[in-house]
């Protein structure tokens, strides 16, 4: 149950991120934004990946649980890596924006 509720958040999320992303104008913002959709989408593909698994018990089903937590992984990782790199650069822009 807590991996259906963890997709369905992480899918809101990822749709809210991108819906920002496109309303913005800045470059640095706009990555800022494709780097937090991108942390959901990773934790979409984690939650998934372990659910299957769990409802289906078969071998299959864990070689595509494999596949789905290595592919969320890698995008957490990546994410979080731009996250904090286009953090302050977003921040410095909406400051410039502001004054």
């Amino acid at each position: 149950m807590i991996f259906i509720v963890l997709i369905i958040f992480s899918l809101v999320f990822f749709v809210y991120y991108k819906v920002q992303q496109s309303r913005v104008s800045g470059p640095a913002e706009r990555r800022w934004y494709s780097a937090k959709g991108s942390i959901a989408i990773g934790i979409f593909f984690i939650s998934f990946g372990i659910n299957s698994y769990l409802s289906l018990g078969t071998q299959v089903s864990a070689y595509v649980t494999v596949l789905f937590v290595g592919f969320g992984l890698v995008n957490v990782i990546f994410g979080a890596k731009h996250y904090k790199t286009f953090l302050p650069l977003a921040r410095k822009e909406i400051e410039q924006r502001q004054s």
